[in-house]
């Protein structure tokens, strides 16, 4: 590694991803949910990223959101080239891009400059050194505007306790290994795999660690090296992370990932009682997090913020818009939680999402519903709305929608087009809710097909695909093994192209994806 990558992975790029929690109308959607005044984040003029890797999330809420500006920083030139290269064949016209440290960013911001409205740090505080820490804080101290929302995400105790010394030992060997991170990561994984068959006593003594392993194989190995070979890994308790950017003025607002603001559904019983009369709500945070051994924070503060009257509170909540983000008939009432898989009522849930599948609804319609009207009110249908949310079903949708949808179709134009390529950018922009939705390989290539020809039926898409997918070298698999029978190539393209037609499509014309 060269001196200015201060010990950070660059030699091969992050992985491709999108955040919903990164996006605006989410961070004001969770603010609001703890009673707190999203401010600034309702309608944003401007949202800074710090460390925005390959950029494909960045994008998508750039695209997204054409009525904010959007500056995304990263010292990486790959990761810029690579961002800028999708901007620019989108045509976006928000979006500025720089290759800078953060040390560069906070010397050259100035006292009170106050330009910002959010600041996004997806991750990137676990990976970076002590002074650029310190940086980020300068920034935010120096850029965001009273009333802004700073959203920052990162590897957290005491989940990631027991992982320190399996995080040495891959960082350790990597040093003796030669080649690219990835090859590094590969022999890392090599030799965690033989002392576990070898039966070293870590691994025995440490049960959890034989899933978080199992998951490790399941990861590309570009994430792994950028996880777990960085020089510089920082593991934070709550508390350390709340004092760091208290010296921005900047007060903790809740999480990004809703259900953890929900005791009742996140906390073992027996510990509810302790959580609720602690008074302090950084010990408050912290006991929440001993409580189901946390491992990764989402976490919202705000510079000035305030919390809301109850009647200011449902006031702002009436009158947000809400979308499905998947077919109603995938749809599940299943909900994950810390504490385990959540069964939500059919009859309360399903009504939300039966509305939901006419098209985006605001709460107060959604209170209206018959459940809802018999019992529990506005408080029941926000918390119906916010587990389906939570769940990644449900979108919340900006106070105001998008003035043009051609930014966001431009990009999933893109999208589709290196798909065919043999890039896999695994989900589009929808303006409609400000962010973006997930779609699979196939998806991608079915709407590449339905836009270089609209008319398309089920059997010409289905033709369409088979094309395609013998492109790219692309197949079905069934049960681990790679379908090569063209029969069967042609049945199942036929099954995805028809449902594909009767369902994906349909919503993603809801949500202004096409």
């Amino acid at each position: 590694m060269t001196a200015w990558t201060e010990g950070y992975v660059a030699d091969i790029p992050y992985a491709l991803g999108f955040y919903r929690e990164t996006v605006p109308a989410h961070i004001a959607f969770s603010a609001l949910a703890v009673g707190k005044h999203p401010g600034l984040s309702l309608q944003p003029k401007r949202v800074l990223e710090l460390g925005i890797g390959m950029g494909l999330g960045f994008i998508i809420n750039a695209a997204s959101s054409p009525d904010t500006e959007f500056e995304g920083v990263d010292f990486n030139p790959l990761h810029i080239a690579h961002s800028r290269g999708l901007a620019d064949a989108a045509g976006l016209t928000n979006v500025s891009l720089r290759e800078a440290s953060f040390q560069d960013l906070a010397r050259e911001a100035q006292e009170g400059q106050h330009d910002t409205d959010i600041i996004v740090l997806h991750g990137i505080l676990t990976w970076v050194s002590a002074d650029a820490q310190e940086a980020i804080v300068e920034v935010a101290r120096k850029r965001l505007k009273p009333g802004g929302i700073l959203y920052v995400s990162y590897n957290c105790m005491p989940g990631w306790a027991p992982v320190l010394p399996l995080q040495r030992l891959m960082r350790e060997n990597a040093k003796r290994v030669a080649g690219r991170s990835d090859v590094q990561t590969g022999s890392g994984m090599e030799l965690v795999q033989a002392l576990i068959t070898e039966g070293a006593k870590y691994f025995t003594a440490t049960p959890s660690l034989a899933v978080r392993v199992e998951g490790m194989l399941k990861h590309e190995r570009n994430y792994l090296a950028h996880e777990y070979l960085n020089a510089n890994w920082f593991i934070f308790h709550f508390a350390d992370v709340a004092a760091m950017f208290g010296r921005a003025k900047l007060d903790f607002v809740g999480s990004a990932t809703i259900i953890e603001n929900m005791d009742l559904l996140a906390i073992p019983q027996g510990v509810r009682p302790r959580i609720a009369a602690e008074s302090d709500p950084i010990f408050r945070e912290t006991l929440r997090d001993i409580a189901i051994n946390k491992q990764f924070r989402r976490d919202l503060f705000a510079r000035g913020g305030s919390a809301t009257t109850p009647s200011e509170q449902m006031g702002l909540l009436s009158k947000m818009q809400f979308a499905l983000a998947v077919p109603r008939a995938k749809a599940t009432f299943k909900i994950p939680s810390p504490l385990g898989e959540l069964d939500g009522s059919a009859d309360i849930y399903g009504a939300v999402l039966d509305c939901l599948a006419d098209g985006p609804a605001a709460l107060e319609r959604i209170v209206q519903l018959s459940p809802f009207q018999r019992a529990g009110g506005i408080g029941a249908a926000l918390q119906a709305v916010s587990l389906l949310v939570h769940s990644g079903q449900v979108l919340p949708a900006p106070l105001v929608p998008a003035s043009d949808r051609g930014p966001s179709q431009r990009l999933n134009r893109v999208i589709a087009e290196k798909m065919g390529q043999g890039r896999t950018y695994s989900f589009l922009a929808a303006p409609v809710v400000g962010s973006g939705v997930p779609a699979t390989n196939i998806e991608l290539l079915l709407l590449a097909g339905i836009l270089a020809e609209p008319s398309l039926g089920v059997d010409a898409l289905a033709d369409d695909l088979v094309v395609r997918m013998g492109g790219i070298g692309l197949n079905w698999v069934d049960e681990g093994k790679t379908v090569t029978d063209s029969a069967e190539s042609r049945s199942r393209a036929r099954r995805d192209a028809d449902l594909f037609l009767a369902e994906k499509l349909p919503l993603w014309r809801q949500l202004g994806v096409f």
